[in-house]
């Protein structure tokens, strides 16, 4: 701003605007979160613009904040997606890559997994969302964010990350036979059979290596691989209905969280590093400014519209 309009203004100065704008977008998403719940109606939608395909994503980041506890400094940042989609069905010889994400929108916040899906669920309800011809929520298979995902998206088919489930593969193999050529080739057969949908014969290898281990002695850590194996088995049991991914892809549905992924970096950029130290406040109100300025679906302009700053 200096070289470019002889503007020079402090980092202390660029702090205090952004908390200021920050909490202004706050209380607006509070506000408009609070309407939904009531059961406002949301805005008018010309059946010619009812999307065809909406997609919620869900995850989360880590902001290192400023905490007396060591252990309670790295706090989650969780971050919510909504975008809209043309389904594109996966080609013979084509690498599969699903569906181009279009106008996304984003929330976010330091607060709870409920507060975060409460205002995704407005966020949906103003894209369209009861309206919409197909509803997807792609997201990890983590219990904290399902029950949330099942109490807001009931009607949303599930679709595990297929890279969560690759992750969990991995984990599971290194449980059961270490690092080496045996987990290896063990990986390789079972992302084989997760991807053409082989569930029964998957899960039956994982239960097999559970059994095997043993059960984990009361107290053991979680690194403990008699853990490991028994949280895989479970994780694999109770996300089996989001890992149908011949008919996903037969679909041209998104298998994969690369959208919400992405938007986790680029918040992270502005957020996350070993430097930076938040309060809760501060970073709640960075978020907000963070999300607005990365989404594309004209949100930071439409502020600027109404901000009474900008009057």
């Amino acid at each position: 701003m200096d070289s470019l309009a002889g503007v020079t203004i402090s980092a202390k100065q660029v702090q205090l605007i952004t908390e200021r704008i920050g909490n202004l977008l706050h209380r607006e998403r509070a506000e408009a979160t609070e309407d939904y719940l009531r059961g406002g109606k949301p805005p008018a939608l010309a059946a010619k613009d009812a999307p065809a395909l909406l997609v919620v994503s869900l995850d989360g980041g880590r902001v290192q904040t400023r905490q007396e506890d060591p252990k309670e400094k790295w706090k989650e940042d969780k971050i919510g997606l909504v975008y809209e989609a043309v389904p594109s069905p996966e080609q013979p010889g084509v690498d599969y890559a699903g569906p181009t994400p279009l106008r996304r929108s984003l929330t976010a916040t330091m607060d709870s997994w409920k507060v975060l899906v409460d205002h995704v669920s407005a966020l949906a309800d103003r894209r369209g969302y009861a309206r919409a011809s197909r509803k997807l929520c792609v997201s990890d298979g983590a219990g904290s964010i399902a029950s949330e995902r099942e109490r807001c998206f009931p009607d949303a088919v599930f679709i595990l990350d297929w890279r969560h489930a690759c992750d969990h593969l991995q984990a599971n193999a290194h449980a059961a036979f270490g690092p080496g050529p045996k987990a290896s080739a063990w990986i390789d057969l079972q992302e084989d059979r997760l991807w053409n949908g082989q569930l029964t014969a998957l899960i039956r290898d994982i239960a097999r290596l559970s059994r095997q281990a043993g059960p984990a002695p009361k107290g053991a850590a979680e690194t403990d691989p008699r853990r490991i194996l028994a949280n895989n088995l479970h994780y694999f049991t109770t996300n089996r209905h989001g890992m149908d991914y011949p008919t996903f892809r037969k679909n041209g549905w998104p298998i994969g969280s690369g959208p919400i992924e992405s938007a986790v970096k680029q918040v992270g950029k502005r957020l996350k590093g070993t430097e930076k130290h938040w309060s809760l406040p501060g970073a709640e109100a960075t978020l907000q400014v963070t999300t607005h300025l990365i989404a594309e679906d004209g949100s930071w302009n439409l502020f600027w519209k109404r901000c009474p700053l900008a009057a």
